[in-house]
């Protein structure tokens, strides 16, 4: 489950030129009166894609309905979600003979998402991919998050909340992280006033993120402003006349309009913004984005979720630039 260097140095350079690798799947299989929807995630989450046939499903004992068991690949268990039935559909033992499982990386939580059908890969600017709307189609909008086009078609292409799925599909984990935010003691942790006072800007595309940010930042007694791009973020400070209400940006990577890595070089090279402290907060957790970010001018990278070290973080950027 590594990526190769080539897929890493092609993957940086994209990021750089605010553009991303989209692997497009479908999760249901095509029928003569019917053809179903597109979707995608990037490509730098995926680590393998299998032959659903040739690795069997063990059960696993008191699991949500959406894992259908365990995995083996090479000696490392891993559970396996059933993507077709979080989106309302079911798939045929037959079907699921001819499926393909997607082996992905979250902030270093390995999972196989179920899918029926790789369509390939295409190469996305930022720019095209597109906030969720309401679309005419036969789609669940409550699990889409942003939207683009197949290249050269006017066929939708969907992107997921993996975070959505994760959080629905693995209830303990998100009770923990849910836990973690609210388990925060109030009056405990002491900021000063360039930190109590000031607001934290956030940019997040993940509602279910969003809203976990939110209960971490309450809990801390800071005050907080979430945007759902980086272009919104940016937008939002170009209007400011100062930025002496600004305290800390955290930004996301992968994000509609424009990324965390658009998000960081435009702060850095405008004279009004360039010392704003910076912390991505993402689920891109290789060593090849933090050290990508970091040399690109970020103060932190941190991995969704850890309620300890994004509290953590936020003392070390005080330490740095408010002592």
């Amino acid at each position: 489950m590594s990526t190769t260097l080539e897929q890493v140095e092609k993957t940086a350079q994209l990021s750089k030129n605010n553009q991303m690798s989209l692997m497009i799947f479908q999760v249901q299989f095509p029928r003569e009166d019917y053809a179903p929807p597109f979707y995608g995630m990037n490509v730098f989450k995926v680590r393998e894609v299998l032959e659903g046939r040739a690795y069997p499903v063990s059960e696993m004992p008191d699991s949500n309905d959406l894992i259908e068991g365990m995995i083996e690949l090479r000696g490392v268990y891993l559970p396996v979600i059933d993507l077709p039935k979080w989106m309302g559909f079911e798939m045929t033992e037959e079907e699921k003979e001819k499926s393909i499982i997607i082996v992905s990386d979250f902030s270093h939580n390995f999972v196989g998402l179920r899918v029926s059908y790789i369509h390939g890969v295409e190469e996305k600017n930022w720019s095209d991919i597109h906030p969720a709307g309401n679309y005419n189609v036969n789609v669940n909008t409550n699990q889409i998050v942003n939207h683009t086009y197949l290249e050269d078609s006017e066929t939708l292409c969907f992107i997921l909340d993996i975070e959505k799925l994760l959080i629905e599909a693995m209830p303990t984990m998100a009770e923990k992280i849910f836990a973690s935010a609210k388990n925060i003691e109030k009056g405990k942790h002491e900021f000063s006033p360039q930190v109590t006072e000031r607001t934290i800007l956030f940019a997040e595309d993940s509602k279910s993120i969003q809203r976990y940010m939110g209960m971490v930042f309450d809990q801390l007694n800071l005050k907080h402003k979430g945007f759902d791009n980086g272009r919104l973020l940016l937008d939002y400070l170009a209007g400011l006349d100062n930025l002496d209400d600004v305290s800390i940006v955290f930004t996301d990577l992968e994000m509609p309009v424009a990324s965390g890595h658009t998000v960081i070089k435009e702060i850095r090279k405008n004279q009004k913004t360039k010392n704003l402290p910076i912390i991505v907060h993402t689920s891109m957790t290789s060593e090849n984005n933090s050290r990508e970010v970091l040399d690109m001018g970020a103060d932190f990278f941190i991995g969704k979720v850890d309620t300890d070290l994004i509290v953590d973080t936020i003392s070390m950027i005080e330490e740095k630039y408010f002592n």
